[in-house]
This record gives structure tokens, C-alpha cells and sequence, in this order.
């Protein structure tokens, strides 16, 4: 039986990637630079933030250090959350489901732990998620496994008994390598670890179809248990 639920937090969670990509422009507006798209923002997805300036800032002719853009974009970002959050409702009733049969919940983000923190106040989602870890904890970004792993030390549970919920691809790998199984609540994250797929150990629920009454009964009746699977292997 699985006995812990690991939440992504931006794009599963809450719907921030809007937020995201128009703090990230603004943030590099004020330093000078234009010609930053969606598409930009896209290929980052499911990354921390630190790891997408440090290699955005290295391709392009930015006129400005990864960690100002950072912090920058933190700040812009934390701006809009706190006067405005937008969380996916079947997410949260899940999550609540989850926390009554005693499942212990934690989120795991690229996000920095400020904003981490500010998302899931503003969110009225602090009682369901007491446990909170960002690529900051650890130092590594998903697809590495550290922040799922981290995550389910302070649950006090080891990674076969956690299930992510994730919506990039770079998410489902991290869980998959960490040992957890994974609900994908998008195609393009489900088909990130195709073998994982295959085998159950990954779930596809998108958003649009969302039934957290099934998604309920796959995670507690463990049928993504990743026992013994390590590694990339399986991905």
C-alpha cells in the first residue's frame, strides 16, 4: 500500500506557467532584453528556475548574472501570486481525499521555497502540505531524483511507498528514478518514460479528464509500485 502522495506544485497543483512566463519577461525587460517568447519558457518547464536562467543566460546575449535574473523573477512572480493564485480544483480535492484516508502529503518544485512557500499560503493549502521541498534543498533540478527523494525522507517513508503527481516530463522522470510511481497529468510528461507507461507504473490523468475518484483507488491500491526499480532503469 502506498503510503504518501509527492505534489509538483506549478502546472500541477496551481496553473502558473502564465504567471511564470510573464514574470520571466518582465524580468528580463528590465535588464534590457526582448526577445523572450512562450517557446523559450516552454523548454524549461518542469526545471528549477536557477537551472533555466544559468542556461538561458549562457545561450543568449543577456546583459545581466543568472542570480539577479533570478531573484528578480522571484520577486515579479511572488507579486502576482499573492495577489491572484489559480489552483486546479480537482487537484485539491484529491489532495484532501488523500489527507483523510492518512496518506502524508508533501510538494516537491523546482519553484524557489519563497515562492513555494507564498503559492501554497495563497492557495489555502497550507494544512495539507506541511512537508515542502525545493530544488534549493538539494541543489539539483529535476529529472535528477534528489528533491523526490528528499521529499520522502521527511515523510519518513522510503520512494516505493510514495506516488509523485507530476506535469512535466522532467518531473515524471525524477519520480520514476527516485523508485515512485507517477500520475502525469499531461500526455507529453506520461510519455517522458514510455517503459514506466507500459508497465503501470505511470498513470495518465490529464487535467481535462481528471477523475480524482480513480486516481484515488490507483495510488492506494499501489499499482505503480516501483519496488527494486532504480536508477534510469525502466524510463
Amino acid at each position: 500500500m502506498k503510503r504518501a502522495v509527492v505534489f509538483d506544485l506549478d502546472g500541477t497543483l496551481v496553473d502558473s506557467s502564465h504567471t511564470y512566463f510573464h514574470a520571466e519577461r518582465e524580468a528580463l525587460a528590465r535588464v534590457g532584453y526582448e526577445d523572450f517568447t512562450y517557446t523559450d519558457h516552454a523548454r524549461f518547464i518542469g526545471k528549477s528556475m536557477k537551472e533555466m536562467w544559468e542556461i538561458f543566460v549562457a545561450e543568449r546575449d543577456v546583459p545581466a548574472a543568472p542570480e539577479q535574473l533570478l531573484e528578480l523573477g522571484n520577486h515579479i512572480y511572488l507579486r502576482a501570486v499573492r495577489e491572484s493564485v489559480k489552483v486546479y480544483p480537482h487537484m485539491v480535492v484529491l489532495a484532501r481525499r488523500l489527507r483523510h484516508s492518512g496518506f502524508e502529503l508533501a510538494v516537491a518544485s523546482g519553484s524557489s521555497r519563497a515562492v513555494i512557500d507564498a503559492v501554497v499560503a495563497s492557495a489555502g493549502l497550507s494544512d495539507l502540505f506541511p512537508v515542502k521541498v525545493s530544488a534549493e534543498d538539494v541543489g539539483r533540478g529535476k529529472p535528477d531524483p534528489a528533491v523526490f527523494q528528499e521529499a520522502s525522507c521527511r515523510l519518513s517513508v522510503s520512494p516505493e511507498e510514495c506516488t509523485a503527481v507530476e506535469d512535466a516530463a522532467a518531473g515524471v522522470e525524477a519520480a520514476v528514478r527516485a523508485g515512485m510511481s507517477c500520475v502525469a497529468v499531461t500526455s507529453q510528461a506520461a510519455e517522458a518514460c514510455p517503459f514506466a507507461l507500459r508497465a503501470g507504473h505511470v498513470l495518465l490523468a490529464e487535467h481535462d479528464n481528471f477523475d480524482d475518484a480513480d486516481v484515488f483507488g490507483w495510488i492506494r491500491a499501489g499499482s505503480g509500485r516501483m519496488a527494486a526499480r532504480r536508477g534510469t532503469r525502466g524510463l
